[in-house]
């Protein structure tokens, strides 16, 4: 008879015991955080039955205790079911966003669903950033840090097809269908530049709002908003986090975008966040060829 050793992930430091799930699909999602030991004694357990978007799944502690059980939607909600942040939500805030790190400085792009996060991040990744998180940035609420979460990037419309038309690694990609029925291209971040260890803690987060321009302009500017956290109910992310709104005109705008946050976040005594418009006939996106 076969038998089939659970899978165990860590996540900033909690061992995760993962059964019932399908395999691959973990591993496609949480790959960098898979381990090849046995779980620390105070792990927690994620139970999966049925199949993917009809079952539930249920959480325990290491000794069996339950604390949780929930319908299973997908990987993607929020928050998601791996790990359970559901039974968490004391230590942690969630925010969706495309994380990458350089140096010392963090940056969280947050936008809609239909916006070019994806793309203006793998601008980034050719600028020697790293990625933090394919979706969301996870902060520790005790300590400040950012934690890694090397989950793929979820990428819609445009910005999709800008995607696969730059080409992407075999294995390094897929496709799945929304519950309203849209196609949803899902990225590992490593296709599209390096990852940091999951035991990194980059800086605390400079936020940037994507943003839909006027004109053929890529604008870089400071912010003051409200960005939507989870657990909902709780003061979110720290009012005194730096903010800025990133106007770029879509896909195509995307290494000009890249090149004012790094030089606007990056490099010192930059004397300006803004970059007048470019006619479009000197407009380009990714030039550069993705990870292969």
């Amino acid at each position: 008879m076969t038998v089939i050793e659970p899978i165990v992930l860590n996540f900033f430091g909690i061992d995760v015991v993962v059964d019932g799930a399908d395999r691959d699909a973990v591993a496609f999602h949480f790959g960098p955080h898979t381990v090849r030991r046995p779980p620390a004694p105070d792990h927690l357990r994620v139970e999966f039955g049925g199949t993917a978007g009809t079952g539930e799944f249920l959480v325990r502690r290491g000794d069996g205790t339950p604390l949780l059980r929930r319908a299973f939607r997908g990987w993607g909600n929020v928050p998601p079911p791996l790990p359970p942040f559901a039974v968490l939500a004391d230590r942690f805030h969630l925010v969706q966003a495309v994380v990458l790190a350089r140096g010392a400085t963090t940056v969280a792009l947050i936008g809609g669903p239909y916006a070019e996060q994806a793309n203006v991040a793998a601008a980034l990744a050719h600028r020697s950033w790293e990625f933090v998180s394919g979706r969301l940035l996870v902060v520790d609420r005790r300590t400040g840090q950012v934690l890694p979460y090397l989950a793929p990037l979820e990428v819609r419309g445009r910005p999709a097809g800008w995607l696969r038309g730059a080409g992407l690694p075999d294995g390094l990609w897929r496709t799945v269908t929304s519950p309203t029925g849209a196609e949803i291209l899902l990225v590992r971040p490593e296709c599209l530049g390096p990852v940091v260890p999951v035991r990194a803690r980059p800086a605390p987060p400079t936020l940037v709002r994507l943003c839909r321009g006027t004109d053929e302009g890529v604008r870089l500017t400071p912010w003051r908003g409200t960005v939507p956290a989870w657990p909902p109910g709780t003061a979110g992310l720290p009012a005194d986090l730096p903010a800025h709104r990133l106007e770029l005109p879509g896909v195509s705008g995307a290494e000009e975008a890249a090149g004012l946050i790094d030089q606007g976040l990056t490099q010192k005594g930059a004397p300006c966040l803004d970059v007048p418009a470019i006619p479009p006939a000197r407009r380009a996106g990714l030039t550069a060829s993705l990870r292969t």
